[in-house]
């Protein structure tokens, strides 16, 4: 019975990874076939694991690998030369945009400091 229940899971998590692929490389034509390869073969050359524990972590990888395509993976248009357009679907991309901003080198200076510092503040003794 456990085994009808993993290959119930193990269906389900490949269909999810499926479909995610899909929303991911909407018109993509090129991603879509190099993705729906690439799972397609992770997903056989696993298909005789039979250990519980290691068929449990490999569900737990492709549920990540699941969750990041629909929510960090993001497709960008060449517009010109030099610009591209960000395809970004409120839905799926939640997360505050911070704009990049180049610092000059006495600024870069100051921080990279400021970070060494609070590191060493951080740092405990592993007699502590």
């Amino acid at each position: 019975m456990a085994s009808n229940e993993i290959r119930k899971q193990v269906l389900t998590t490949f269909k999810l990874v499926h479909r995610a692929r899909l929303l991911c490389f909407r018109n993509d034509t090129q991603m879509l076939n190099a993705a729906k390869h690439q799972i397609n073969e992770e997903f056989k050359k696993n298909k005789t694991v039979s250990d519980p524990v290691m068929v449990q972590n490999l569900l737990t990888f492709a549920q990540d690998v699941e969750h990041e395509l629909r929510t960090q993976v993001v497709q960008a248009e060449r517009v010109n030369e030099k610009k591209f357009k960000l395809n970004l679907d409120p839905e799926r991309h939640t997360m505050d945009n911070i704009p990049y901003v180049e610092l000059d080198d006495e600024t870069y200076k100051k921080w990279k400091e400021e970070k060494k510092k609070s590191s060493k503040k951080n740092e405990k003794c592993c007699c502590d």
